[in-house]
Parts: structure tokens; sequence; C-alpha cells
């Protein structure tokens, strides 16, 4: 959080909370207007992006944009992060979450919808877990590897999506993402997990104007 937010929340602690107006969706963009009025808007001004971005944290179950001395409390498509991986120089990758941070990555999953996620850190941050952006879907898929080091075929990576069951994630053993860091080549085992239960297995909540009341004060 900015100093400057920082000072206005101590000048002005008792701003009403807002729920139900921003939003994340899966591309890592932010959205704005009232569910009811019909599809959200995309913020397109790179500044105010930018001050969303620094600004974006975690209470525990909800994420927040904190607006000065006002909480924003952020409706999610899907996770909290979305994640973009470009490549950097000899073959490496860097992962770039949508606030244009850094982030190692120490887990991945595959969903019933053939979407990838991957749980990763800042240098000295909590993991919190993101979607692949599904541009890079691709890119992620031809990284995956089996125990031998065989390049997993499309069949064999919709087999492993479509073949999910109502439970708990599961190891994937015979996957694996492989993927050179700047600092390390790291082998991550792929596992399993349905869409619907990503939001309960990472502690998070995808609609707080649901489940929270806007008087009710969540800072203890």
């Amino acid at each position: 959080m900015e100093d400057l937010v920082r000072q206005a929340l101590a000048k002005w602690p008792d701003v009403p909370d807002c729920t139900g107006w921003l939003t994340l969706d899966a591309r890592g963009r932010w959205r704005v207007g009232e569910a009811s009025a019909g599809p959200r808007l995309p913020i397109t001004h790179a500044a105010m992006n930018a001050f969303i971005n620094r600004n974006y944290f975690s209470t525990g179950r909800w994420w927040i944009f904190q607006n000065g001395p006002q909480r924003v409390f952020v409706e999610l498509e899907y996770t909290p992060f979305v994640w973009r991986l470009h490549p950097r120089a000899n073959e490496t990758w860097e992962l770039i979450a949508h606030t244009g941070v850094s982030m190692t990555p120490s887990a991945a999953w595959l969903d019933d919808e053939g979407r990838f996620l991957l749980l990763a850190h800042a240098m000295g941050g909590e993991p919190v877990v993101g979607v692949v952006h599904d541009h890079d879907t691709a890119l992620v898929a031809e990284l995956l590897r089996s125990d031998d080091g065989d390049v997993l075929d499309d069949e064999t990576i919709t087999r492993l999506s479509s073949s999910l069951v109502d439970a708990a994630s599961t190891t994937v053993p015979e996957a694996r993402l492989h993927i050179r860091m700047a600092q390390a080549t790291l082998q991550l085992p792929l596992q399993r997990i349905a869409s619907h239960q990503v939001a309960t297995q990472f502690g998070f909540e995808t609609r707080p104007s649901l489940t929270l009341r806007v008087d009710v004060d969540t800072r203890r």
C-alpha cells in the first residue's frame, strides 16, 4: 500500500466500504460497474490500472483495492491473480502477475476446463494462486513433460483435464511443468483440480458483495 493511501486512510478512517463495483476478470483486466447495469466496463486508463495494482492486497478471505481512505472489495471472475509468461534470454521464462510483479511458481494445477493455475510468490512475499492467461495456455502446455522427460501431446493434456472427478485435487504422476527461470529450472508436479473448488481450497471469496455485509468492520 502506498504512503499517500496510508495517510488518507489515517485522515479519513470512517469512509464506507464499497462492494459489487470492481471486478478482476480471468484475463487480468480491471472492470467497473454494477452487475445489474450490464457488463462491467474495462478500465483502460494506464495510470488508474497502475494505481489499483499498487494498492491491491488480501485481508484474509477478501481481496481489496484501497482507494485512498475507502476499501473497495474486489469481485473475482476466477482467481485473485492472473499470470503471463514472458520469454527471456537463454531460453528462460519470467512469470509476471497482472499487477506487473515478477513471481516464482511453486506448484501447478490443471482444471476441468483446461486452464492452468500456478501458486507463486514474489521475493519475500506470501504465495498466491492465479490462473494462466488463456493466451499463454499453449505455452504452458509446451512446457509439460512426462516423468521420462517426453513432451506431452494435446490428446494427453485433454485427457488429463477431462478425467477430473468431483473430489479434492490429485497429482498427475506422469505430468510435470518443466520451466527454466532465471534463478533455477523448476519441475513442478501437475495436479488436477475442479474449477468450482479453487476458491474453497485456497481460501478466498469471489463474490464479496454476496457474502460480506458492508457495515461489518473486518479490519481487525
